[in-house]
């Protein structure tokens, strides 16, 4: 039975089909199709209209988060926000030939556990066209009270800073989107996670550009680092299919179906009649699912197969072990999220200063505000070796109710 299948833009329900052309395509050409196709499912289309919205409206919320498991889908959205934005920004482009529309780069992770500010510094100036990145100097630094020159007061770090806060300003782009920006909460132990989120904060606020950090749910250990923080900033959740929602199952068959269509094969495979199969081994997230079917695809035209079954499939799915570490790190961030009793009962004591109504608290609900003062005695302990003093039991002399028992 054909799934359902949601309709596009002009309201039509047929899913367009790969060009028959392809098939006489060498396997690189046909493999870049399949690579470059892309599916506007319900789930990344509801994430993508919020993120849009955010960014275009970023009112006083000068950082935005978007997060999600890994493998949702989330570059997806990153490249497809790119477009937007230039295509919104062409009468402002034309007006002015130097403003930048958009900056955006990826935060690499660091070698040496701790995040490098000076790299992401030099990176985002080359993404801004900058020039003589490497000659930048900071005269506020150099120059003391009386106007002389002290180069070793300059810091590279802060030199940096200020130059990327100055191009920003100047090139005036809509928003900073930085990819895998979890990459920026690496540090060691000596440095604590506000100060990262600080820093973020501070160069939205000097630069005045809005920044979006994208990333898995690691980015929730940053929202909630301050009531500053969650007033100042808007979060998208781009989350995966669950199996207990049907209607999810739904979409998530449909976006199956449209893959099967495009597949640049002579002999169509089937793919929904194993929906079951390739949900497990994606968990659910289309950016997993896609780039599954595609290595397959590579794989098998390579050997010169004209067509693909669930064993070929098989070949190339993760393995339980895999699925089972990527449901519980999904778990966890979907859970942290999740509104339930225990989290109103927090806010209600909260609320009431510590105080809950008896009508609404369970007998078993221990109030963990409330903490009484330790006594003010100490007790002595004696020194290592040495008995505490005591009276001991002299022969003969028999405790009331042994009496039977000697």
């Amino acid at each position: 039975m054909r799934p359902k299948v949601n309709k596009d833009a002009e309201g039509s329900d047929q899913i367009p089909l790969f060009p028959e052309g392809l098939l006489t395509e060498p396997i690189e050409a046909r493999v870049n199709y399949f690579k470059s196709y892309t599916i506007a499912h319900p789930l990344l289309m509801d994430a993508f209209s919020e993120l849009i919205d955010n960014v275009f409206n970023p009112s006083n919320r000068t950082i935005q988060f978007l997060y999600g498991p890994s493998g949702v889908g989330k570059t997806t959205i990153f490249k497809k926000v790119k477009q937007v934005i230039i295509e919104r920004s062409l009468p402002s482009l034309e007006a002015d030939k130097g403003i930048i529309p958009y900056a955006a780069l990826e935060a690499v992770a660091p070698d040496n556990g701790s995040f490098d500010w000076k790299d992401f510094y030099i990176r985002l100036l080359e993404e801004l066209r900058d020039v003589a990145i490497n000659h930048k100097v900071d005269f506020d630094a150099i120059l003391n009270q009386n106007g002389f020159s002290n180069l070793r007061a300059q810091d590279p770090n802060r030199t940096l800073r200020k130059a990327v806060e100055s191009t920003l300003r100047h090139r005036r782009p809509i928003v900073l989107m930085i990819d895998e920006a979890q990459h920026m909460m690496k540090m060691t132990s000596g440095k604590r996670l506000r100060n990262q989120m600080d820093s973020i904060k501070s160069l939205a606020s000097q630069s005045n550009t809005p920044i979006v950090l994208i990333g898995t749910y690691e980015l929730l250990q940053f929202t909630n680092l301050s009531g500053q923080l969650a007033r100042r900033s808007d979060d998208v959740h781009f989350q995966r299919y669950r199996m207990e929602n049907s209607q999810h199952m739904e979409w998530f068959e449909s976006a199956l179906y449209m893959f099967q269509k495009n597949m640049p094969l002579e002999v169509e495979p089937d793919l929904i009649g194993h929906t079951d199969f390739f949900y497990e081994r994606c968990i659910g997230c289309i950016g997993t699912l896609k780039d599954w079917l595609a290595k397959t695809l590579e794989m098998k035209l390579l050997k010169g197969e004209k067509s693909l079954t669930i064993d070929d499939f098989k070949e190339y799915a993760l393995s339980i072990d895999q699925c089972i570490k990527m449901i519980r790190e999904a778990r966890e961030g979907e859970m942290k999220l999740e509104e339930n009793d225990e989290k109103k009962r927090t806010l209600y004591n909260l609320l009431m200063a510590n105080v809950m109504p008896n009508q609404n608290c369970d007998e078993n609900d221990e109030q963990t505000y409330d903490h009484k003062p330790q006594s003010k005695g100490h007790s002595k302990k004696g020194k290592p070796g040495k008995r505490n003093p005591k009276r001991d039991s002299t022969e003969g002399s028999v405790k009331e109710g042994e009496q039977d028992a000697v």
